[in-house]
C-alpha cells in the first residue's frame, strides 16, 4: 500500500507518523512545498516577540521523520491531481513528474486571505501575512535586520493572530495601530467580558481603529509606506501585517472534489466524495458537535486530532469524528480569554430555551494579593438543564475552567450532577466554589 500525504503541517505529520507506526510495511510519502515540516502556527506571534525559540515553532526536521520511516520530500509542490488515475503531478528536486498513490491524504492547510486592495503585491518587502512558519521567520528576520529603522507598525485585522502579533510588535517598542473593518473585536464574547481587552489595548499605547477598511497600500520601489482607509485617513508604517483571515490552500485541486465555501467537505471518517481520497486539518469543514452545522476550526490541536484519528481509521479502527464545540483560548498581554460551545445569541437563534449564568471565578483564595477574579458566562438549556457553552476572561486558569465546561457540555452531564463531582480545593490553587458548582447553585433550586 502506498499512502501519499500532501502537506507537512500538524495534520499531515501526525497522520504520517501514526499511520507508519501502525503499518510499518506500507509506504508513506509526504510532499511539502516549503522548507519545513511539523511546524506550529499558533506560537508564531510569541516567537516574533522573542518569547519562544525557533524550536518551539518547528517540532522536528525532515530527517527526524525520515528516520521514522516516512518518505518526507520538502521543496516538492503538487501542482495537479488526477483522481481517476490516482496520480499527482509533482514539481520537486528529487521527484519531478507523475507520481501514483493508492490512498491520498490532503492536508494542505490554509493561506492568508488578502482582499482586493489597491497597491498590494507579494513583492512588498515590509508587508507580511502570518499563516505559516516561513512567514514568521521572514517577519523576525526583517525586524532584526531593521531594528534601528522601524518605528511604526500596522496590523490589519483584530483576530487572534492580529491581536497577538500587535502585542509582539508593541513589545518590540514599535508604535502599533490595529485596523479592524468590523465594529468590534472578538465578536463571540459579550461586551462585559471583553471590556478589559479594549482597556488594555489603550493602556499599552496601541491605537485601535474600528469600522475601518483598508482600500490602498501606498508604496514605492517595492516598499510600502502607508495604508489608506475607506474614510480617507492615511496611516504611515514601517512594517505591516495583514491578518484578515485564512482560506484553505486548495487552488490546485480539481473541481470534482466536493467543497463548500472554499473548504473540503468530509464525513465522520474524513472521507471526501471521491474514493480513496481523505482530507484533514485546516483545509476542511468540521461539524459543530453532534449537529449538521458546518464549522471552520483552523487550530493546531484540531489538526493533530484529525491526523491521529484518520491514521486509526485507515489502520482498521472503527472511529467516528463527532465534531467540535469550537473551544479556543487566546490572550492579550495579561488578559486571557477562552470560550467553548454556543454563545447565548447562537443558542437562542437555534431554538434553545437558553439562559446565561454570570459569575466571578477565583483560581485561588481571594485573600491573596495576586488573586484576581475572572469573569465567566455559562450558557445552559433551561429545559434539559445541561450546559451549551461558556466564556471566561481573567488572569489565570481561564483555559482550564473552560475545558471543564467543554467536558460536561460534550458529555451532556446534567447540571444536577455537578454537585457530585469531587473538585480539588486548596487556598493556593483553587476556590472552594468551582464555576460548575456555582452553576449548580444558581440553576438547581
Amino acid at each position: 500500500m502506498k499512502i501519499v500525504v500532501i502537506g507537512g503541517g500538524a495534520a499531515g505529520m501526525m497522520f504520517s507518523t501514526q499511520y507508519k507506526k501502525a503499518n510499518p510495511d506500507d509506504e508513506v510519502f509526504l510532499f511539502e512545498k516549503s522548507s519545513y515540516v511539523a511546524w506550529a502556527g499558533c506560537p508564531t506571534p510569541y516567537f516574533i516577540a522573542d518569547e519562544l525559540k525557533k524550536s518551539d515553532v518547528l517540532h522536528g526536521t525532515p530527517e527526524d521523520f525520515i528516520k521514522r520511516g516516512v518518505n518526507v520530500k520538502i521543496h516538492h509542490k503538487v501542482t495537479g491531481i488526477d483522481f481517476q488515475n490516482k496520480t499527482l503531478n509533482i514539481e520537486g528536486e528529487e521527484i519531478n513528474g507523475i507520481f501514483g498513490y493508492d490512498k491520498l491524504v490532503i492536508a494542505v492547510g490554509a493561506k492568508s486571505f488578502i482582499p482586493n486592495i489597491s497597491g498590494y503585491s507579494k513583492d512588498l518587502t515590509n508587508v507580511f501575512t502570518l499563516s505559516h512558519a516561513e512567514e514568521a521567520f521572514k517577519i523576525k528576520d526583517y525586524l532584526t535586520e531593521n531594528k534601528d529603522k522601524l518605528k511604526k507598525a500596522v496590523v490589519v485585522g483584530a483576530g487572534f493572530i492580529g491581536l497577538e502579533t500587535a502585542e509582539a510588535f508593541n513589545k518590540k517598542r514599535l508604535n502599533v495601530t490595529i485596523i479592524e473593518k468590523a465594529g468590534e473585536i472578538l465578536p463571540s464574547f459579550s461586551e462585559k467580558l471583553k471590556a478589559g481587552v479594549y482597556k488594555e489595548i489603550e493602556n499599552r499605547g496601541i491605537s485601535l481603529k474600528l469600522n475601518a477598511g483598508v482600500t490602498e497600500i501606498v508604496s514605492q520601489d517595492g516598499k510600502a509606506s502607508a495604508v489608506k482607509l475607506d474614510n480617507g485617513e492615511i496611516i504611515d508604517f514601517d512594517i505591516a501585517l495583514f491578518s484578515i483571515g485564512i482560506t484553505p490552500n486548495i487552488d490546485f485541486i480539481p473541481k470534482n472534489l466536493k467543497t463548500d465555501q472554499g473548504k473540503i467537505v468530509v464525513n465522520d471518517k474524513f472521507e471526501t466524495n471521491l474514493p480513496d481520497v481523505y482530507a484533514i486539518g485546516d483545509c476542511i469543514f468540521n461539524k459543530f458537535y453532534k449537529t449538521d452545522r458546518n464549522l471552520y476550526a483552523p487550530f493546531g490541536d484540531v489538526a493533530n486530532k484529525h491526523g491521529m484519528m484518520l491514521a486509526k481509521y485507515l489502520s482498521g479502527k472503527n472511529i467516528s469524528w463527532k465534531g467540535l464545540l469550537r473551544s479556543f483560548a487566546t490572550s492579550f498581554y495579561d488578559i486571557k480569554l477562552a470560550q467553548t460551545g454556543l454563545t447565548l445569541k447562537e443558542a437562542l437563534d437555534l431554538g434553545y430555551n437558553a439562559d446565561v449564568v454570570e459569575m466571578h471565578a477565583m483560581y485561588k483564595n481571594s485573600g491573596f494579593e495576586d488573586s484576581i477574579p475572572g469573569k465567566v458566562e455559562v450558557i445552559y438549556d433551561k429545559d434539559k438543564k445541561v450546559l451549551l457553552g461558556g466564556s471566561m476572561v481573567g488572569a489565570q486558569a481561564v483555559a482550564q475552567f473552560i475545558d471543564q465546561i467543554a467536558i460536561v457540555t460534550t458529555l451532556e452531564t446534567p447540571i444536577e450532577k455537578f454537585i457530585e463531582i469531587d473538585f480539588a480545593y486548596s487556598p493556593t490553587n483553587a476556590s472552594v466554589w468551582n464555576p460548575l458548582l456555582v452553576v449548580y447553585r444558581k440553576v438547581i433550586k
